[in-house]
């Protein structure tokens, strides 16, 4: 029986359970100490999944749930929230509650109020009667009709010692009246024996994240799961080491100290390349300097500035008094930071706060009044590019799922992904994707393509191949346009399934914190067997056109939207939102595209109005000792289908990465301190 409380902001759970008929697979994670939102598979072991495919298994079902605390307890009054369970999908364990949790020394008593599947109802059959399809069914079911039948229920936990817990609870599920108990087909599925609605358990948390319960269901059946709780933080396994700011040695002190303007660009851009730092340029006047780099060492832009200003203390003489700072990204400045060296200096060692220093250093978006105030100084040397490294490379593990297929429930592809990317000039490269399959099981999958002139429903055709695969070759430009508007060109192959040409036109405001552009592309099929030919139906291009929106809603806490509108790769007309909170450099991320589907012949298609996904990113530091670039992503998307679909670019400038700008720089300053 749920409960009022919920898990704590930026924390994850991951478990498994099982309880005769079912088996429970999911996670979930806190956000804002206020909201609890869960995914979860479960097998249901009484029903096969399909008949004409016993190698699928039992029958699985997968919904997701939210629980939001409306006020929090204190002193007198408890706990209180709502929340849904099966809010998407099939509404097969669809509910609805309202409840509350008071904590009484070492007992935990809750009370609550529930709908659907907590008031012993069939959901499905109740929504099927009131002409709601599948498709429909769990959202339909969350708004529905608040005065639908509903059940009191409820329970208490005592705490004996703070790793163990004792538990009582009163459940009003109707069980024969349940998916998987319920006789509602032809398969013979079982009956409820249970003596009587209460719930006994006990759970042992054996560390800080490792957990066991144990329970008695109903008097008649044991049950029991396991689970992890981790902390979403970079500091995951091991604590992080500090970077260590080496002074350079007596010779290049005094070359520093004596040396002309263009000598100490020199210097200046050598010793921070050697920090590991890439794209380095540096200028140097009578009494400043211009520092432009990438920020390939670490996760914040933050740490970078502090970094980088603790390095050039080391070795600039005196006479330079004001540094300007820079972070690019594809040739193009995304934060411009001007402080002097005696500010710097004040908030590196904690003299200065973080509003003090803002009230004299200026930290923008906009680096055009930077460099002319920087261009009033006297003796400006020649920009000082060192020589670039041109050609990199990566070589990555890659996981592509798919679930809930008729050929089973779990198929994968494993591949190993080779990348490289040699830079031309200031914005330009050219980037090459090499994919080697190791495993491959899409080759099982029953999946096939809806339509004729298909977007996406002929994934599996693709990914069957199991042949080396030049996924991307492309050549990518970003430029600087007036009024800082932002420019990208691309052209070549994008992605295993298609290859053309793509554009975009992007202008940040107010630092970063919103901003609008426009984006647009024209591709083709590529051939699935010949990486250098494309699609016979020469005349069939997909094109897409979009206005893009941006806003960082509530930065202090990492929230951001974006929004497309327009038309998708189909022609189909529509929108896609998506909400992502990036915090702790962890991003967790959810998306909704609608578009008029009209235009397609499959019925799948055209009922296929939503598309929706979740994603998390986590950042590779949390395996190592230090700060470092690096993350692994992984997306869940629902069913397949061709509308509201996108093409993969080689690149983009909508939306920007959540740390790349100055107002997310600005909300974790005090991160320069700790580098």
């Amino acid at each position: 029986m749920p409960t009022a409380r919920v898990m704590p902001d930026w924390s994850m759970r991951l478990h498994y359970g099982h309880n005769d008929p079912y088996r429970y697979y999911g996670g979930a994670i806190g956000l804002f100490d206020r909201i609890e939102v869960s995914g979860q598979f479960t097998e249901v072991t009484t029903l096969p999944g399909f008949a004409d495919a016993p190698e699928y298994g039992n029958y699985k079902d997968r919904a997701a749930g939210i629980r939001m605390v409306l006020s929090k307890e204190d002193d007198f009054w408890p706990q209180i929230a709502v929340g849904a369970f099966d809010a998407t999908g099939t509404a097969l364990f669809g509910q609805r509650y309202l409840v509350g949790s008071k904590r009484f020394g070492s007992f935990d008593i809750t009370l609550g109020l529930g709908q659907g599947t907590l008031a012993g109802e069939y959901v499905k059959d109740t929504l099927a009667a009131e002409g709601v399809g599948d498709n429909d069914a769990a959202f339909s079911f969350l708004l529905s009709n608040p005065h639908r039948p509903m059940r009191p229920f409820g329970g208490v936990e005592y705490h004996p010692r703070p790793n163990l817990t004792l538990s009582a609870e009163y459940s009003p599920l109707e069980l024969n009246n349940m998916f998987g108990y319920r006789n509602h087909s032809k398969n013979v599925l079982k009956k409820d024996e249970s003596r009587w609605p209460i719930n006994l358990g006990i759970k042992y948390r054996w560390n800080n994240q490792f957990y066991t319960q144990l329970a008695l269901m109903r008097g008649n059946n044991i049950a029991g799961s396991i689970g992890i709780t981790l902390p979403l933080s970079p500091e995951g396994m091991l604590p992080w080491k500090k970077t260590v700011v080496k002074a350079p040695g007596e010779k290049i002190r005094w070359q520093a100290y004596t040396a002309v303007n263009e000598t100490l660009a020199q210097l200046v851009a050598t010793r921070l390349d050697q920090a590991g730092y890439s794209d380095v340029s540096t200028t140097v006047a009578d009494n400043a300097i211009w520092v432009e780099l990438v920020n390939t060492v670490h996760l914040s832009d933050s740490r970078a500035f502090g970094h980088i200003a603790s390095i050039l203390e080391t070795m600039l003489p005196p006479r330079i008094n004001m540094l300007y700072l820079n972070l690019t990204r594809q040739g193009m400045i995304m934060q411009s930071l001007r402080a002097s060296r005696s500010d710097l200096h004040s908030f590196m060692t904690s003299a200065m706060d973080r509003d003090g220093f803002l009230t004299f250093a200026d930290l923008t978006t906009d680096d055009n009044l930077h460099w002319q105030k920087f261009q009033d100084g006297e003796n400006t040397s020649p920009t000082y590019h060192f020589p670039k490294h041109r050609f990199s490379y990566s070589i990555n593990p890659r996981l592509r799922t798919f679930l809930n297929n008729k050929s089973g429930f779990f198929k994968f592809k494993g591949v190993v992904k080779a990348r490289g990317d040699y830079k031309l000039w200031r914005g330009a490269r050219f980037s090459g994707e090499y994919e080697l399959t190791m495993l491959n099981e899409w080759e099982d999958i029953t999946f096939s393509a809806y339509e004729d002139n298909a977007t996406r429903t002929d994934v599996a055709d693709y990914e069957r191949n199991s042949k080396p695969r030049l996924a991307m070759l492309a050549f990518d430009q970003h430029l600087q346009l007036p009024y800082q508007i932002r420019a990208r060109f691309s052209t070549g192959l994008f992605e295993s399934a298609y290859a053309g040409f793509g554009g975009e036109l992007f202008r940040y405001f107010a630092d970063g914190r919103w901003g609008i552009g426009l984006e647009s592309e024209a591709v083709r099929k590529r051939n699935i067997e010949d990486n250098f030919r494309l699609r016979e139906d020469r005349n069939q291009w997909f094109k897409t056109g979009f206005v893009n929106l941006y806003g960082q809603l509530l930065p202090q806490i990492g929230l951001e939207a974006g929004l497309k509108v327009g038309r998708f790769l189909a022609g189909d007309p529509g929108f896609r939102l998506e909400l992502r909170r990036s915090f702790k450099y962890f991003t967790l991320g959810a998306w909704l595209t609608k578009t008029d589907t009209e235009m397609f012949k499959a019925a799948k298609n055209r009922a296929a109005t939503e598309q929706k996904g979740v994603y998390i990113k986590v950042p590779l530091a949390i395996f190592k000792d230090h700060d470092g670039r690096g993350f692994f992503n992984y997306v869940i998307t629902s069913f397949t289908r061709d509308p509201g679909q996108l093409v993969r670019q080689p690149s983009s400038i909508f939306p920007m990465d959540p740390w790349s700008s100055a107002v997310q720089t600005k909300q974790h300053l005090e991160e320069m301190r700790v580098y």
